[in-house]
């Protein structure tokens, strides 16, 4: 198959051959067109495996063939965990809208807002956004979802992972009842499967790749310990694990923890806080959105 097969724009075809893209990934043939179709549309598709080009392809076309419903109004939202993946995306639909007039920009926290309150005031057809900052601009009145035509919610996962479901359910209430869904995911765990429910409609389903399962080479062992001793394992892990210990990849649910776990006797300064969920809003000082920090605010799956 070609991407000419797939009933893009010529503006669009031109941008994907410029990008390098030869014939579409597996997502891509499954996805777009029925996105293009205007049905919702649940992918079980890891990265890496160009999902974004899926949804940002067909998106282009549609918002270009329809005049929007509010002069002036943001169209298209796409919502991502990070700050790294929402500025991939962001230079993606910049990359793939080169020949068409819709215009993009990329909010995120952990950064001045005023440079992304003033690109939003220029004119935003398309905008990607971290949960965090994107609620704190609805707040102050910054920002209007009310027009909303097409809602992208990627990475899923690892929204739950991160804690950001609430703020995700406090962006749908505030957007148009009528408008198109798209749901992406590497997994699709329980707490997915009812998120989805409630926010697609008759989708298609699209899923390249198995649901995520362990690597068969990976050991997996859960250890049951009071918060007090956590410090106090890995150390001992380290030493007493056989085949011996030679390298390590600790995750860690906090910046805070790997501090203290490689340093158990050092009393770190917040060491006696209460542990604050990474929520982009009451977990951090200053309004900073966790998707700044990347993955190290991940919590680990067991």
């Amino acid at each position: 198959m070609t991407f000419n097969e797939l009933n893009l724009s010529a503006p669009v075809l031109r941008a994907v051959a410029q990008a390098g893209y030869e014939s579409p990934s597996p997502i891509q043939a499954a996805a777009i067109p029925p996105v293009l179709a205007g049905r919702d549309l649940m992918g079980c598709a890891q990265t890496g495996t160009g999902k974004t080009a899926a949804f940002a392809l067909p998106m282009l076309d549609r918002l270009t063939a329809s005049a929007p419903r509010k002069k002036g109004a943001i169209r298209a939202l796409i919502l991502t965990p990070t700050r790294e993946l929402a500025l991939q995306i962001g230079e993606s639909f910049e990359a793939y809208g080169k020949y068409l007039t819709l215009r993009s920009t990329v909010i995120f926290g952990g950064v001045g807002q005023a440079p992304q309150v003033a690109a939003l005031k220029k004119g935003v057809d398309i905008l990607i956004a971290c949960p965090g900052r994107l609620n704190d601009l609805v707040g102050q009145g910054l920002l209007d979802l009310s027009n909303i035509e097409i809602f992208v919610l990627d990475e899923a996962d690892r929204m739950l992972d991160m804690g950001f479901v609430h703020d995700v359910k406090k962006v749908i209430a505030k957007l148009p009842r009528q408008r198109q869904n798209l749901m992406f995911s590497a997994t699709m765990p329980k707490e997915i499967e009812q998120l989805a429910a409630g926010i697609l409609h008759d989708p298609a389903f699209v899923k390249v790749d198995p649901v995520s399962s362990t690597v068969d080479r990976i050991q997996q062992s859960l250890y049951f310990v009071e918060k007090g001793n956590k410090k106090f394992l890995l150390p001992w892990l380290i030493k007493n694990l056989r085949p011996e210990v030679v390298n390590a990849l600790v995750f860690s649910r906090t910046k805070q923890r790997p501090e203290q776990a490689g340093h158990p006797r050092r009393r770190h300064p917040r060491q006696q806080e209460p542990d604050r969920p990474c929520d982009g809003a009451g977990g951090f000082q200053g309004g900073q959105d966790p998707g700044a920090g990347g993955d190290r605010y991940r919590r680990p799956r067991h």
